[in-house]
């Protein structure tokens, strides 16, 4: 069985090559909708206590098919901030495959929960939508695409220990800056159970890099490149 790290250091190599292609990355973004954490990953990582979970944009060619497609691979950050080749069986078990998938936008107002979160379900919504109308002309602008995001942890507890989701779906989205007409990339997180959208949490203090720089505890990204 191949190992999920030669897996995910392939992926995240091919990423970096493609990352600045614009057409290409809009066709990847455009084969689907999110990608998916489940609640059995979380308690993996809650074990290690860490801050964040680190989550790497790859490009992976599934079995049997000849295109390439969009994945995340997260481990949490304390794993990651020891060399890989160090630490090889951690990263074995901590390090996770989270592909792309294809799905339309949840709907907020669907047995949502009212948590007073720090951004209303409604702007979490919004900039989902502004993602879906305007992701092409901001790709084309992009000229160091994103490598990894860093979610804080505590946003994964939220949803899965207070409002008792069973998975979570991370969708890409566009954030409006200072600057008019300007957006950065953004993911939402929505947490889902039995009945439906349980959460929508604020991403505000997530920190894509680039344009964040990579502090030295990214070690998935220095072994992969």
């Amino acid at each position: 069985m191949s190992s999920i790290i030669s897996k995910a250091s392939q992926a995240i190599r091919i990423w970096n090559e493609v990352r600045k292609n614009p057409t290409a990355v809009i066709n990847y973004f455009n084969q689907g909708a999110y990608f998916q954490l489940f609640k059995e990953d979380y308690t993996t990582w809650k074990s290690r206590k860490p801050s964040y979970i680190h989550a790497y944009l790859g490009l992976v060619q599934p079995p049997t098919k000849a295109h390439f497609s969009l994945s995340m691979f997260s481990v949490d950050s304390i794993t990651d901030k020891t060399p890989v080749e160090t630490n090889w069986e951690a990263f074995e078990t901590n390090l996770k495959h989270n592909p792309y998938r294809a799905a339309i936008i949840p709907d907020p107002s669907m047995n949502l929960i009212d948590s007073s979160p720090i951004i209303t379900p409604l702007e979490g919504l919004t900039r989902s939508i502004q993602w879906a109308l305007h992701k092409d002309l901001w790709i084309e602008k992009q000229n160091d695409l994103v490598q990894v995001f860093e979610i804080p942890f505590s946003d994964l507890s939220v949803l899965f220990e207070e409002e008792f989701a069973d998975y979570i779906i991370l969708s890409p989205a566009l954030k409006e800056q200072e600057t008019p007409n300007a957006f950065a990339i953004d993911l939402i997180l929505w947490g889902y159970n039995s009945n439906g959208v349980t959460w929508n949490r604020s991403m505000d203090f997530l920190r894509p890099a680039p344009p964040f720089s990579f502090p030295s505890n990214f070690q998935l990204i220095k072994y992969a490149l």
